[in-house]
């Protein structure tokens, strides 16, 4: 399927989503407490649980490119065991907000981790938000471990990080053209989609309520949503997730 191409942080995408989000700390909890939250625990879960590793900081990147999406959490890890280890973040990994006004993430990338005896590394992961109905991350926002998400969630997830488009070629050299990314806003809107129940209108309805986006903006919101909506829904199609209409 065809994507979008990255635009900027101030589009009016950038604009709707600035006013919604927050993040970061870390501890490790079996109990679901997500809606879409499993039982099962994760590799990492249970490597910390036997002392092998200790998380030593899951917080916002230092330098975000966004501050909704993307590889904006960063995670440090110490081997605490007596032998070198291969640590492992799975594809729907849950990271639960303790506020609960403030949106959980899901990680959305596989990392592996190498960690000889003794040493700490930093790995920035990709994430996304499970909620659009709640704030987003900021720098005090303390979050935890939580376990695998299970049903249409963790398929969609599982999904795009085994179908993920390659990221677009450089620009050719001597060109002065600024290099690309893939736009992965329709990957957002397909998980709220679903984790959320949000479709086009309930997202413009969110916008018409927002004091900072009357007038022009909610003409521009709904264009851009229309003009998003074949993207998100090829994503869904392509996950065995027709169900879902955005």
């Amino acid at each position: 399927m065809k994507w979008y191409r990255h635009r900027s942080v101030g589009s009016v995408w950038g604009t709707s989503l600035l006013v919604l989000l927050g993040l970061l700390g870390a501890a490790c909890q079996p109990t679901p407490s997500h809606p879409h939250e499993g039982h099962l625990r994760t590799a990492l879960a249970e490597r910390i649980a036997r002392g092998e590793v200790r998380l030593e900081r899951l917080g916002m990147a230092r330098q975000p490119e966004h501050p909704f999406f993307g590889r904006i959490v960063e995670i440090s890890l110490r081997n605490t065991g007596n032998k070198p280890i291969l640590v492992t973040l799975e594809p729907g990994q849950l990271l639960r907000s303790r506020s609960p006004e403030t949106t959980d993430l899901v990680v959305t990338s596989r990392e592996e981790i190498a960690l000889d005896v003794g040493q700490v590394a930093q790995r920035e992961i990709e994430v996304f938000s499970l909620s659009r109905r709640k704030l987003s991350m900021t720098r005090e926002t303390v979050y935890d471990l939580g376990n695998l998400l299970e049903g249409d969630a963790y398929t969609f997830v599982t999904c795009f990080a085994a179908n993920r488009p390659p990221e677009p070629p450089p620009p050719p050299p001597g060109s002065g053209l600024p290099p690309q990314k893939l736009d992965l806003t329709p990957v957002q809107l397909a998980l709220w989609c679903i984790a959320d129940g949000l479709d086009r209108q309930a997202l413009l309805e969110g916008t018409a309520l927002n004091p900072l986006l009357k007038g022009g903006e909610y003409a521009r919101s709904r264009d851009y949503f229309d003009g998003q909506a074949k993207y998100v829904q090829g994503l869904l199609d392509s996950c065995g997730l027709a169900k879902y209409k955005f």
